[in-house]
């Protein structure tokens, strides 16, 4: 369904990046997007010099939205990624916040828009309250409705930080089995394309309407100009970048002295440079979700990339030894105890007893079996020792003090009762005491993840700009816009990819609308039919596919990554390559769609 009300911006401040931020008035918004609706003619069919009516820019959660909302109006839609396959950053992520769902009521919980809206916005203290409503009111109709008749299945819904009841959906696995779906539905249209390993570099502006993009082919180098009457943007975020996040840090929070990365790799913020480029203004750029239990990947030679890690039953201890927080309390309160600390990271003490508690995620090589563990067995990521005093010289924490906070820690265990911060109390789940060698130390600190501002947009995802007006022809989706502002200053359990749905669909509409409506059609069967059924499989032995791997090249993101992990599981070639998807690229929408299916393999 359409958002009717008014197309105000969703923030009511837009920054420049050379210019002090200040306010603009929304009654000029509203008046420049009743003027731009009013100057837009409806576009029968692309120009004879476009590549498709639309330009969707990122094939991940939100970019595919916008490009099955679009398909399903008849609106000729090109795909571009600059991956070789699907998903962007939601092949990591986890699940959903929706309200009053079907799963919902089957597992007897009560839920409704209001209670949403109140959970979230108490919780946010200053989170878009348009968008918020919009969100908790349309969600069901918006994400559950329309994904679940794709072939999503939910099967679990998890309460979440900031939220009364539980609303949390989850798939049978993490959210690559939300995202397949959507993408193997514009597979199946024949007015949906796909370009992969093209990075979009820089937005065409013509007449003060953006009509194009420039892009460039990863593996060869070429330059490519596509053209379209629309262009949706929805490349993520920025948080990838630290020196940009750092620059525009969270007011009143103090720098950390070492911040690692743990954002996806294309989160540099390419499409805010060139929406900003293009004239679009910038919204609560300063807002960000700083995980506060990065671990730094052993793997990573620069030692800057975080891995995700937690033991819910290890107490925390800073640089002097000290536990200073509450280790199950609120992500947003324990950051600010974190950031007062100096330096401002903290270590996991756990025992032998809570190392099957210990568990970790952001890379595909992990795993949690005990035996041989990646991080706990490696002493470049975890220290062990048959003592808490040897393991205080290993960790450079002083002994006196480590011993007395795990003594004292143990005291309260045994008491029942956290009185020093909280984090257990009379009657409640009483974590173990850390008394049973060998020990462990491991180091955490923050870690980037999502921003939750970005480029300014009107209530139809179409970008504003910087003098307030909106840009024609452009609109900025998911994490660009900082998933709509609804997470305020504080980020939500699944309040990440329902806005990168909402308003992927919300620019598919808007351009449907504008488009004028178009008989949809299925790719025909033929279409379907792989070339590649005749052709002679082989195998690649593991010294040769070494040998490929230890070349760096640009473009192959993707391949290195997973044939690594190829390597690293031994796994046979016969596992992912067959007659249907031999060992070139797949070509056609009958080799992407069976390639849809070993994602599993590696996820």
């Amino acid at each position: 369904m359409h958002f009717h009300s008014s197309p105000q911006t969703r923030a009511s401040q837009y920054t420049n990046p050379e210019r002090p931020r200040r306010t603009i008035f929304s009654a000029l918004i509203v008046a420049a997007a009743l003027m731009q609706i009013g100057c837009e003619a409806k576009q029968s069919a692309a120009e004879p010099d476009a590549d498709a009516q639309a330009i969707v820019v990122g094939a991940g959660l939100a970019g595919l939205s916008a490009a099955v909302e679009m398909a399903r109006a008849g609106v000729e839609v090109l795909v571009i990624d600059m991956n070789s396959v699907a998903g962007g950053h939601t092949m990591l992520a986890g699940g959903v916040a929706i309200v009053a769902t079907p799963l919902q009521e089957r597992l007897g919980i009560e839920d409704s828009a209001e209670l949403a809206y109140n959970d979230w916005m108490q919780w946010t203290g200053d989170g878009d309250a348009e968008w918020t409503r919009y969100y908790a009111t349309q969600s069901r109709e918006m994400i559950y409705d329309w994904v679940t008749a794709m072939g999503v299945e939910f099967v679990r819904v998890a309460p979440g930080h900031g939220n009364s009841v539980p609303r949390f959906h989850f798939t049978a696995g993490r959210a690559m089995h939300l995202v397949l779906p959507i993408y193997r539905t514009a597979l199946s249209m024949s007015n949906v394309s796909f370009k992969w390993n093209l990075r979009a570099e820089k937005l065409i502006v013509e007449e003060q309407r953006v009509t194009g993009v420039v892009a460039r082919d990863l593996r060869s180098g070429e330059i490519q100009t596509l053209r379209a009457a629309n262009i949706v943007l929805a490349t993520g975020g920025f948080e990838s970048d630290r020196e940009r996040v750092l620059d525009n840090w969270m007011p009143g929070l103090p720098l950390p002295d070492r911040l690692l990365t743990g954002a996806a790799i294309s989160a540099t913020g390419t499409g805010h440079n060139m929406a900003t480029e293009a004239g679009a203004a910038l919204a609560n750029i300063d807002r960000h979700y700083i995980y506060i239990n990065g671990l730094v990947d052993p793997r990573d030679a620069e030692q800057t990339h975080a891995l995700t890690a937690g033991n819910e039953n290890a107490l925390w201890v800073n640089a002097r030894g000290e536990r200073f927080t509450n280790e199950a309390g609120f992500d947003k309160d324990i950051l600010v105890d974190l950031l007062q600390q100096d330096p401002a990271s903290y270590w996991m003490i756990f025992d032998d007893k809570a190392r099957d508690s210990f568990s970790m995620r952001g890379a595909a090589w992990l795993n949690n079996e005990m035996e041989n563990h990646p991080i706990l067995d490696n002493p470049q990521a975890a220290k062990q020792a048959p003592s808490l005093g040897e393991l205080a010289a290993m960790t450079g924490l002083p002994a006196d003090a480590l011993l007395q906070s795990v003594r004292r820690y143990n005291d309260l265990v045994d008491a029942g009762d956290d009185t020093d911060f909280r984090r257990f109390s009379a009657g409640g789940s009483v974590p173990p005491k850390v008394d049973q060698a060998p020990f462990y130390a491991v180091q955490m600190f923050p870690m980037t993840r999502k921003n939750m501002g970005g480029v300014a947009i009107d209530r139809q995802a179409r970008v504003v700009g910087d003098n307030g007006e909106v840009l024609p022809g452009l609109y900025a989706v998911g994490e660009l816009n900082g998933s709509l502002g609804v997470n305020g200053m504080h980020g939500l359990d699944g309040m990440f990819l329902g806005p990168a749905i909402i308003s992927g669909r919300l620019a598919g509409q808007s351009i449907a609308a504008a488009t004028g409506p178009r008989q949809f059609t299925r790719a025909g069967t033929a279409e379907l039919q792989s070339p590649h059924s005749d052709l002679p499989q082989t195998s690649v032995p593991a010294d040769g596919l070494r040998a490929i791997l230890d070349v760096a090249r640009d473009g192959y993101w993707h391949f290195q990554v997973s044939h690594e992990l190829v390597l690293e599981r031994g796994y046979q070639c016969g596992r992912c390559h067959s007659a249907q998807l031999p060992f070139s690229l797949p070509a056609d929408r009958a080799s992407r769609l069976a390639q849809t299916e070993l994602c599993i393999n590696c996820h």
